[in-house]
């Protein structure tokens, strides 16, 4: 299963790009991609970027860990091309960033580090609680997509849905911690190098009279010194002696408190509303409360009922007389919702490479008069480091439409600006009709249910969504029972 865990970058840009790139970790450099900057000029073309922003804050970039458990059947290869889509949608495209994937452990992980300000709008990144959960929920996606287990998810009728804790068992961390200090001892000069390759790997570090640490995902802090003698701080600095240096990344842990009055506001209306939908029948037999209560049961009756009339009314609203009927109007909407998926991420494809194409064009035509003159002036080393950022603009610039076979003079960047806005509308549009096909087919999942319990009659795997288990459709319909 893969892991997700972001940190904050506030002091060391380059370094952080440094590591996460490191062609030790990143099989000679081959897993290396980089969206809206080159890798060599990432850190300049992210700092230009931010300084036309506002609110920027003390927050440079953001570093995500994308984590897969040794016993996920993955390639770095695969897990690149994972790494690549987790960046793009938590970002949506409009931000710089860099993903590596890294085979220097037992276990394949990806690091992402993307600019804190957008280069579109120059509008900053925001960080919080809220947005945590919405990147675990892309990462999960992601992983399904791919027949990668995830992390169980949490009741969420005990908890507000963004104040959910994915928790995991405690077993097993000291042996992991362990390991990990061994490793990252044998790469560092010094003890801030220590600290740092730990962070970057997720790590959280407690200073004190006694170093701690907790890895991602764990609820406690483990002391060093209780793994054994050779962990305490001291001891720690006194094995690192003679080892190749690494950088050092800070980690902020603020998030900004969500909204509750807001939130229960509209979970109070989500309750109070009735549902046009068809829901799923119940179970009556093996509902607990019905069996307390007589009113709760004669409720639950009725409930029943009007399910089963919503059902009737769907299929003859369609004219659906026969399961065979029912199965040819799955199908037709599935092949529907496929085409409009297929036609929604060929859109993203295009107003990321075409977002990309801006980014570079702009730079190339801001920063080429300052590149032209460096090669006309006499002191060509001192205007070279009175304009060294402006130039490296330029060279990356250069080499992006190199590799893109393009020539930059014939591109207008008021007809790029045109051709976004159009294919920013057009899968505006696609994106409505995909989400009401995707709504669509959910209930006629509960339709095909509610058949199944009300007539007796077999779809055979799920007549709507094919590659959905069995148990996973039992796991909703037991939700439902509660």
């Amino acid at each position: 299963m893969a892991t997700s865990k972001i940190i904050t970058i506030k002091q060391t840009l380059k370094k952080a790009i440094d590591y996460i790139t490191n062609p030790d970790k990143t099989n000679n450099g081959q897993l290396v991609y980089s969206y809206g900057c080159s890798v060599p000029t990432a850190d300049i073309e992210m700092e230009m970027t931010a300084r036309q922003g506002s609110g920027r804050g003390n927050r440079i970039a953001y570093h995500l860990i994308q984590s897969f458990s040794p016993d996920d059947n993955i390639s770095p290869k695969k897990a690149l091309e994972l790494g690549i889509e987790f960046a793009k949608k938590v970002t949506g495209g409009n931000f710089e960033f860099v993903v590596t994937t890294h085979t220097d452990k037992d276990h394949i992980h990806n690091h992402i580090i993307y600019n804190s300000v957008d280069y579109v709008n120059h509008r900053k990144y925001h960080s919080n609680k809220k947005d945590k959960y919405r990147i675990r929920d892309i990462n999960d996606e992601i992983c399904k997509a791919n027949d990668l287990p995830v992390l169980p998810q949490y009741d969420g009728r005990r908890k507000s849905k963004y104040e959910n804790i994915h928790k995991k068992e405690q077993s097993g961390w000291r042996d992991k911690l362990k390991k990990s200090i061994d490793h990252t001892i044998s790469i560092s000069a010094s003890f801030d190098d220590f600290l740092f390759a730990l962070e970057m790997e997720g790590y959280e570090i407690k200073r004190g009279k006694h170093i701690a640490f907790r890895a991602p995902g764990q609820e406690r802090f483990i002391r060093a010194k209780s793994i054994g003698d050779s962990y305490t701080e001291e001891a720690i600095i006194e094995r690192i002696e003679n080892k190749d240096k690494e950088p050092v990344v800070r980690e902020n842990h603020s998030s900004e408190n969500n909204n509750r009055a807001v939130l229960q506001k509209k979970q109070k209306e989500k309750r109070t509303t009735f549902p046009k939908r068809v829901n799923l029948l119940v179970d009556i037999s093996r509902n607990i409360k019905a069996q307390q209560s007589k009113g709760y049961e004669q409720a639950l009756v009725r409930s029943n009922i009007n399910t089963l009339v919503k059902t009737m009314n769907f299929l003859i609203e369609r004219k659906i007389t026969t399961p065979d009927d029912f199965q040819a109007y799955v199908d037709g909407k599935l092949a529907e919702y496929s085409f409009y998926k297929r036609d929604v991420q060929k859109l993203e494809e295009k107003l990321f490479d075409l977002s990309e194409k801006i980014k570079f064009t702009q730079n190339y035509k801001k920063n080429a008069p300052v590149y032209f003159e460096s090669k006309r002036a006499k002191n060509r080393t001192e205007f070279a480091r009175n304009h060294g950022n402006q130039i490296a603009m330029f060279k990356a610039s250069e080499i992006y439409f190199e590799r893109k076979n393009l020539n930059p003079k014939e591109l207008s960047l008021t007809e790029l600006f045109e051709e976004y806005k159009r294919l920013k509308e057009e899968k505006t549009q696609m994106g409505k009709r995909s989400n009401s096909l995707k709504g669509e087919l959910s209930e006629l999942d509960r339709v095909a249910q509610n058949i199944e319990k009300a007539l007796g009659v077999h779809f055979e795997g799920n007549a709507v969504f094919p590659n959905t288990k069995r148990k996973e459709r039992k796991s909703r319909e037991e939700d439902v029972q509660k």
